[in-house]
């Protein structure tokens, strides 16, 4: 069944996560766990997917159909881009709100601004000298 954006956004964040769920173990993917389960912490669950899994929620219309499985806000205006630090390949769309949030906090140490500066320091001074003096 492909899903369209009215149905998704009648359901409550919690109920559209467990549909997810339900989606994806009916088609047998299974999490690091087993099954997957929608928890009490909705914005969790989507974190928990690998790339072939929120491929097939989207090939379904619960995902990148006008809902933003961070928040669950309805997605208005241009949708933002999700992308894991870890795999480019998976990624899906988020509302502008979120992206701004994420823009504040990065789970990537190498989007922190402070690992340049402690990767220096940890440089020994001999070759930071021999790299200027020569």
């Amino acid at each position: 069944m492909k899903y369209t954006s009215q149905q998704i956004n009648c359901l409550s964040w919690q109920e559209w996560n467990e549909l997810m769920a339900k989606e994806l173990n009916n088609a047998g993917f299974k999490s690091r766990w087993g099954d997957y389960d929608a928890d009490d912490e909705p914005s969790l669950f989507i974190h928990g997917m690998g790339e072939k899994e929120v491929a097939y929620l989207k090939e379904l219309g619960l995902l990148n159909n006008g809902r933003c499985p961070q928040c669950g806000n309805v997605i208005t205006g241009n949708p933002g881009r999700f992308t894991s630090g870890y795999n480019p390949n998976l990624h899906f769309q988020i509302c502008q709100n979120c992206v701004s949030r994420g823009k504040r906090t990065s789970v990537n140490p190498a989007n922190n601004a402070g690992g340049c500066m402690v990767a220096l320091l940890m440089i020994p001074w001999h070759l930071i000298k021999n790299i200027f003096i020569g």
